[in-house]
């Protein structure tokens, strides 16, 4: 099955996502996976509801490529944020440290700042891919969790990915063209080179995340609480 033939089905699962239920949000971290599932849901829904997490710990090339999309695409777009009582209350908890309980405080931020609003949407629709982790190796096209999860690019590989964004010619994280497999906050996202050859390259894809802790190479909390 070519990528185009993916896109396909994947437009269509969006396209029933949509239809199905009246209050769905798109979740974007502005990465690989997301740039290529706006595509998609945008050309199904051109002003679909889409929403990232900005936990404060963002690099400064996320926050730009953002603003840039959002604009260039004219994006139906906005940041969820975790409160001013959240932020306290973690910061209190991690005190001087930055991981603690084996996590790091950015992804600790992110599960208040989506759980803050969740409740008011029927449906979302991720980027999850089953190629990715182990942990991901059985993500369903729909789940059920707090609110009903869809995953349309789940049974996508990294090299779809990638060719899809090619072969459409779009727009994507300049990191990736610096070392960087798979990106997420600046404090829990390293360089990934030594293991995986690039940005660009498959192996290994998120063995630069969450290091230093035993969730390295899999999960920062997001998907497994919500």
């Amino acid at each position: 099955m070519t990528p185009d033939e993916k896109a396909d089905i994947s437009r269509a699962l969006i396209k029933l996502t949509l239809e199905r239920y009246p209050r769905v949000f798109l979740a974007c971290s502005f990465g690989k996976d997301s740039r290529v599932l706006v595509d998609l849901a945008t050309s199904v829904k051109p002003d679909v509801e889409i929403c990232g997490i900005d936990t404060g710990y963002e690099f400064k090339e996320t926050l730009e490529f953002a603003n840039e999309l959002i604009e260039k695409r004219n994006l139906n777009f906005k940041w969820l944020r975790p409160t001013p009582e959240d932020v306290k209350r973690i910061d209190e908890y991690y005190g001087d440290s930055f991981i603690k309980d084996d996590q790091y405080k950015c992804c600790e931020m992110k599960i208040p700042a989506i759980n803050n609003v969740i409740g008011g949407y029927d449906a979302w629709i991720t980027g999850l891919r089953r190629d990715e982790t182990e942990f991901r190796k059985n993500t369903g096209l729909i789940e059920q969790g707090k609110i009903v999860k869809v995953n349309p690019i789940a049974f996508w590989n990294h090299d779809d990915i990638w060719t899809y964004i090619k072969d459409h010619k779009l727009e994507y994280h300049p990191l990736y063209d610096k070392g960087y497999p798979s990106l997420g906050c600046e404090p829990c996202t390293k360089e990934g080179k030594n293991q995986s050859g690039g940005g660009r390259q498959g192996k290994f894809e998120r063995a630069g995340r969450f290091t230093g802790t035993g969730n390295q190479g899999q999960e920062c909390g997001l998907h497994t609480m919500v």
